[in-house]
């Protein structure tokens, strides 16, 4: 299990750097809220929370992977590519939404939660640039501008991740 959470961080870390490089990313609105609960959930197990944390590595890998594989060469491309990577930003909104982590990991999982949530907004503002940029609603210069403040704000949600990994003992 260790060797997944290393390897989720150093995922982290290389999607920040594809980023910084270039990419482009922002989507839909928060999910509709749900009906309130009179009784809180039971915490989730430890074994389900580590299949949760095995599952945001993938995640950040088919992430990784589409930033990569993000063809440029004409504008529907672009557009497919930019609609794929939006997508992308859910499974980082489910995993912050976990209402129940177990006990012991309850302060760890806030971090993460938090990496997690700034990392989909990024995500998403980027998508939302690159998709301006397309428009003609961005010039190149604005977009430069974003693609640094969202660079910078998928390395501090690397950061929160990575921190909030360190805090699990599993």
């Amino acid at each position: 299990m260790k060797q997944r959470i290393l390897t989720l961080a150093a995922l982290a870390c290389m999607l920040l750097s594809l980023a910084a490089c270039g990419g482009g990313q922002q989507a839909a609105g928060p999910d509709a809220a749900e009906p309130a609960q009179t009784t809180a959930p039971a915490a989730m197990s430890k074994e389900d929370y580590q299949a949760e944390v095995e599952n945001l590595s993938a995640d950040i890998a088919d992430t990784m992977t589409a930033m990569g594989s993000l063809s440029i060469t004409d504008e529907e491309s672009a557009r497919t590519g930019v609609d794929t990577l939006r997508s992308m930003a859910q499974p980082f909104r489910d995993f912050a939404a976990i209402p129940n982590p177990p006990e012991e990991w309850a302060e760890g999982h806030g971090k993460i939660a938090e990496g997690c949530t700034l990392f989909a907004d990024s995500l998403e503002g980027l998508c939302d640039s690159a998709i301006g940029v397309l428009d003609g609603e961005m010039d190149q210069e604005a977009y430069a501008a974003a693609i640094t403040d969202y660079s910078t704000s998928l390395t501090d949600a690397a950061t929160l991740i990575t921190e909030g990994l360190g805090m699990l003992e599993m």
